[in-house]
């Protein structure tokens, strides 16, 4: 994406507001990138950390024919969030 404004000569004119004719001047270079990061960085991290979070399945036999499958990495998830929220660190939610 590039900068722009109007050229020097067409802002100093008389009818630089209903002029169709103006010309631009630029300023410089933005890569696409670094314009848009910013603002979807926040929303592409919420939509792939899902994704990028590895799974740890267990199961864990609790009774003769009784057998329940745990998300390892949930767990930890979990005891993090209830230890900070024990300690007063981390609101009630």
């Amino acid at each position: 994406m590039g900068l722009s404004r109007i050229y020097s000569q067409c802002r100093k004119c008389p009818y630089v507001d209903t002029c169709d004719h103006k010309r631009m001047e630029a300023l410089g270079y933005l890569p696409e990138q670094s314009i848009a990061a910013p603002a979807a960085s926040p929303l592409a991290a919420d939509m792939v950390q899902p994704m990028a979070v590895k799974h740890d399945y267990r199961d864990i036999k609790i009774a003769e024919g009784t057998t329940v499958t745990i998300d390892i990495e949930e767990l930890k998830k979990k005891m993090v969030e209830d230890f900070y929220r024990g300690v007063g660190m981390l609101s009630q939610g």
